[in-house]
């Protein structure tokens, strides 16, 4: 059973306080003093939180004893969070705090349109209600928040998983039925031969030939759940193993049935549709409310040497984005909306292949002018019996990546502090 994830609610108690966490102080005695802090959020603010679901991984127990502890390294991302919102805030008040998880209140939920093809678009986990100046000049924002946190030096969070195919799949309303029909077909006879070679032709008494595809994906499951140097090799056909003989044609299948989606005349519509998912920019659109304000934020922090790290978090102002995307897709010089494989990463049934996964690159622009948006991997989360999901980075390390695009334009654009004006 994994373990509760405090993320949302911590940043959401620590800012319903309204009173920025001096880190510094706080490292003077790091677990006397946190205890103290957590300790206050626990008895105090978490209840504040309109449908918070609790105060569940808050405290964990210490490696050293029994002793229960601030989950440090949280409380570390969760107050770069919110001593940067509550920054941001100034003179103004945070009255209220909705997490949106079980339920969006009466009061919010106009902030969540209903798109016809997208259920919660709003992608929000907290919901701030801010008051700012008084008398005439008293105004009332709200503000939602879409978390992600990282460690100092990790990489960055995926910012979306959605199914490839399936029910949900991003793919299954998007391409043909002849390009639906044969990445079934291409799945079926890849796992039926992955497990033949694995059982050499019966399972439990049964011809594999003779299964189900569900009998032939729970047995598979069954037997390489705990098998991961063997289901790698399953997965990617590893050269010099048994598995050679039985490339994944199934992830080849779902492959070029993208790369022929993702062609002319139908990419740039793709990359719209793909980059409204990830960073919901047309959101404005369907709220239409100057006093609602959206963003994108990544807290990052870190508990080493006794000591909280708390770094500044990494902000996409959501009106930011739309502006800048909404450039990109208008201008006639950019034409180009290129998904291409990431360099030096073998797709699961090449050779070389390390990582049973697919692996692309989402690319707007032309020459040295081109911006890596995002990396785009396909792979299996763990269970091979849900369908294959997307994972969606953004590249830090690409000199032509949005992280740095974003950074040189929201350093003369964003509106930090003045959109609460």
């Amino acid at each position: 059973m994994a373990k509760p994830d405090p993320h949302e609610v911590m940043t959401g108690a620590l800012i319903a306080r309204n009173k920025k966490v001096n880190v510094n102080q706080l490292n003077t005695k790091s677990i006397q003093n946190a205890t103290d802090l957590v300790t206050d959020l626990t008895h105090q603010w978490v209840e504040k939180i309109v449908g918070g679901s609790g105060d569940s991984g808050f405290f964990v127990k210490s490696k050293s004893s029994d002793i229960k502890v601030p989950n440090m390294k949280n409380l570390a991302k969760a107050l770069s969070v919110s001593n940067y919102v509550l920054d941001q805030v100034g003179e103004g008040n945070v009255t209220k705090v909705w997490q949106t998880g079980k339920q969006w209140a009466t009061e919010i939920r106009k902030f969540n349109p209903d798109t016809g093809t997208i259920k919660n678009y709003n992608s929000s986990d907290l919901i701030l209600k801010i008051e700012t100046g008084s008398g005439k000049k008293s105004s009332t924002h709200y503000w939602g928040l879409s978390l992600k946190k990282r460690g100092v030096k990790e990489a960055e969070p995926t910012l979306l998983n959605k199914p490839v195919m399936g029910n949900v799949g991003f793919l299954t309303e998007r391409i043909s039925n002849h390009a639906k029909k044969r990445i079934q077909e291409e799945k079926v006879k890849f796992f039926t031969g992955a497990l033949l070679i694995k059982t050499g032709g019966t399972y439990n008494k049964k011809a594999v030939d003779k299964m189900s595809f569900k009998e032939v994906m729970d047995a598979v499951e069954k037997l390489f759940h705990y098998e991961r140097k063997e289901k790698n090799e399953m997965l990617t056909g590893k050269k010099g193993t048994k598995y050679e003989q039985n490339p994944n044609s199934y992830f080849l299948a779902m492959h070029q049935a993208f790369m022929e989606f993702a062609k002319p005349p139908r990419n740039k519509k793709f990359f719209e549709e793909f980059f409204d998912l990830i960073f919901k920019i047309n959101l404005d659109a369907w709220i239409s409310d100057k006093d609602f304000h959206f963003s994108l934020m990544t807290g990052v922090g870190d508990y080493t040497d006794d000591k909280l790290l708390v770094e500044k978090p990494d902000e996409k102002e959501g009106r930011l984005v739309t502006e800048i995307f909404r450039e990109m897709f208008k201008d006639p010089d950019v034409t180009n909306f290129t998904l291409k494989k990431q360099d030096n990463k073998p797709h699961a049934w090449e050779d070389k292949a390390k990582a049973a996964k697919l692996f692309y690159e989402m690319v707007i622009g032309k020459g040295t002018e081109a911006v890596s948006i995002v990396d785009l991997e396909v792979r299996y989360k763990g269970d091979l019996r849900p369908e294959p999901q997307f994972q969606v980075f953004i590249n830090r390390i690409r000199k032509n990546s949005f992280y740095h695009y974003y950074k040189k334009i929201a350093r003369i654009k964003s509106l930090g502090k003045e959109r609460f004006d």
